[in-house]
């Protein structure tokens, strides 16, 4: 039942991708739930010490990634976005956008000059840049990293930017996590959105997640449930929530900067009880029969 990876070769790359399906939107453990608010669950007395904080960091740290998520794109968002999809779809079908194979020698070169740790970031680059492939936000700011495919693992790898945000690490410790992996920033500029995608397969899984806005305020996340055509939007005022990420999902343009602190990781066992998540699964398939 699960969604299957369709795995491909660009100069010598796996690339990882998956096809357009329509299963629905699945929400979070038995109870099914799609946008949770999780502000009961944690501190937001220092959110207006915190969101100074992030201010400041994030003016004064220089390192940054470009936005990445593969996979096909929900058919309406690629209407929205003038027929452009995500990179991953636009080398799955590289003859059709590169049909004189000028653009492939371009990439093969990319391989060639990259350190091999970098190289699939500056293939996903060069789509953005070429062929205008799809960004999902604009940049991302790096707390904490680990591999994409284990991003609640705690490896432990803290980045120099850390050292901007005393307060957001310290205050990481109070949040309802055994352990946190990756921590990050999601950054969009003014009037642009968050495309509508997943970030992995549809398949049985135990990602738990926290996304934080501080003083920010509110911004309107949704799920977007592919076959009833829906955005399903966070409760109007929460200042945090988990998801599952694995359904479609996204959110729509505000006219100012805008930033998202992710906290990926594990919850505690308390919390996967409240939250109805068995054995810590945040989906799989027996609780379709629960709703």
């Amino acid at each position: 039942m699960d969604q299957l990876h369709k795995r491909f070769d660009i100069c010598g790359m796996d690339i990882p991708h998956f096809y357009y399906e329509e299963f629905g939107a699945k929400g979070v453990g038995k109870h099914r739930q799609y946008m949770i608010s999780m502000d009961k669950y944690i501190d937001h007395s220092q959110d207006l010490e915190l969101h100074i904080e992030c201010c400041k960091g994030l003016a004064m740290c220089n390192d940054y990634k470009m936005g990445m998520v593969y996979g096909a794109l929900p058919p309406e968002e690629v209407k929205r976005l003038s027929g452009n999809d995500c990179w991953s779809e636009t080398l799955n079908n590289i003859e059709k956008f590169d049909p004189t194979g000028i653009h492939r020698r371009a990439i093969e070169d990319i391989v060639e000059k990259s350190p091999k740790d970098q190289r699939i970031q500056n293939v996903y680059k060069y789509c953005y840049f070429a062929f205008g492939s799809a960004i999902p936000w604009f940049y991302g700011c790096y707390l904490k990293t680990n591999s994409f495919f284990d991003k609640n693992k705690d490896t432990g790898v803290w980045t120099d930017n850390a050292k901007f945000f005393p307060g957001v690490v310290k205050y990481l410790e109070t949040l309802p996590f055994k352990n946190i992996g990756r921590v990050l920033f999601f950054t969009t500029y003014p009037n642009a959105g968050v495309c509508i995608h997943r970030d992995s397969i549809v398949a049985e899984h135990s990602d738990h997640n926290i996304n934080l806005f501080f003083d920010g305020g509110w911004r309107p996340s949704f799920v977007w449930d592919e076959k009833k055509k829906e955005k399903i939007y966070l409760p109007n005022g929460s200042k945090s929530y988990f998801f599952n990420n694995r359904d479609y999902h996204g959110v729509d343009p505000e006219p100012v900067y805008r930033y998202t602190l992710r906290v990926d990781g594990a919850f505690t066992d308390e919390l996967c009880e409240e939250l109805g998540l068995e054995d810590g699964y945040t989906w799989k398939w027996s609780y379709e029969d629960s709703k």
